[in-house]
This record gives C-alpha cells, sequence and structure tokens, in this order.
C-alpha cells in the first residue's frame, strides 16, 4: 500500500471542497431564482431610503416594528411607518403569511422608485428597482400620485416550500422620483 504525501492529500481535500461548494451554490441559485416571487411580493411593506442612515446629519429612527423588520429610516422621511404587523410573526416554509402595514405620508409623492435587496449569506439574491406606483396599483389598488394621510396594508404572501435553511437580510429603500427624496427605508433579518 503507497501512501500519498500530505500536500497531495490536502489538495485533493481541497479540490472536492471546491466541487462540493460550487455543485451546492449552483442548486442554492437556481432556488433562489425559482423562489424570488417571495420578494417580489414582499415589497409592499417595502417603503425606505436610497441613501443610507446618516451622513447629512439627520437622525436614524432605527425603530424595531416587529421580530423582524426594523424602520431605519431618517426622521425627515416622507413616511412614517406606524407597524408592519406577520401572522405568523416569523415566516415559515410553505406557510402563507398576512402583512398588515400602516404609514403616514407627510408629503405629495407624485411618482416613487424603491430598490430590494435580498442576500443569502455573503450572495446578493435580489437587487432590483421597482416603481412603487406599480406595484401600489397592481397589489392595493390605489394610483400614483399619493396624497397626504394614511396608507393600510393588508395582504397575504405564499411562502415557497423550497428556501434554503439560513439567514436572509433584506434592505429596502424608496424615494421619490421629482426630487429624490426619501420614502424611508427598513431592515429585515429572517432565518428559514
Amino acid at each position: 500500500m503507497k501512501l500519498c504525501s500530505p500536500s497531495a492529500l490536502l489538495a485533493v481535500v481541497a479540490t472536492l471542497s471546491l466541487t462540493a461548494d460550487a455543485l451546492h451554490l449552483n442548486k442554492l441559485r437556481v432556488v433562489i431564482q425559482e423562489a424570488s416571487g417571495i420578494f417580489d411580493s414582499l415589497d409592499l411593506t417595502t417603503t425606505g431610503t436610497r441613501g443610507g442612515n446618516g451622513g447629512d446629519g439627520n437622525m436614524g429612527k432605527n425603530r424595531t416594528l416587529n421580530d423582524i423588520i426594523r424602520d431605519v429610516s431618517q426622521v425627515d422621511d416622507i413616511l412614517d411607518l406606524e407597524y408592519v404587523n406577520l401572522d405568523p410573526e416569523l415566516p415559515k416554509r410553505s406557510t402563507p403569511i398576512n402583512v398588515k402595514a400602516l404609514a403616514y405620508v407627510k408629503e405629495l409623492v407624485d411618482e416613487a422608485k424603491a430598490r430590494v435587496k435580498v442576500t443569502y449569506g455573503p450572495f446578493t439574491m435580489l437587487n432590483r428597482e421597482y416603481d412603487l406606483c406599480e406595484v401600489l396599483k397592481e397589489n392595493l389598488n390605489r394610483t400614483c400620485p399619493v396624497d397626504e394621510g394614511a396608507i393600510e396594508v393588508n395582504i397575504d404572501v405564499d411562502v415557497p416550500g423550497f428556501i434554503p435553511w439560513g439567514w436572509f437580510h433584506l434592505d429596502a429603500s424608496a424615494w421619490r422620483n421629482s426630487d429624490n427624496k426619501q420614502l424611508g427605508r427598513i431592515l429585515a433579518d429572517v432565518k428559514f
């Protein structure tokens, strides 16, 4: 019986490990692409800022809305999120989730865009810009411009059963088109 050198053995282990990781990542990519519809639905609750928290002297809210969602909007943003309630409180595979939210619009919004970014570990699974007026029209039967006042959201979202195990991070922000003024921003961390 001939023994291989330690360096040859390490090379074989490294090659097998990289091959397994590549196969796992390809399967993960396919699953996430198939599941991306859930994130399209979730953007109804994503009112946020394009910029970030800070840098311009404004204080961020950094307010917990529920077990997974934080409002990290700026104090002078156009929207004030009053609440976002999820039922069940923590999303589960193959279980529909009801999302109820209430926001107050402080200024007229003629047209708006939103950016939704979803990461799974170090991998970006979704990084997409949405026309917020189209989302309102398709899902809430509302149209732009949106006047000052309350907006209530009550939607049901189907959660697919093939979401991989692990932590997902959502960063959603929105802004008014005419002057790029921030509507708001939320962050969410969900473990499946």
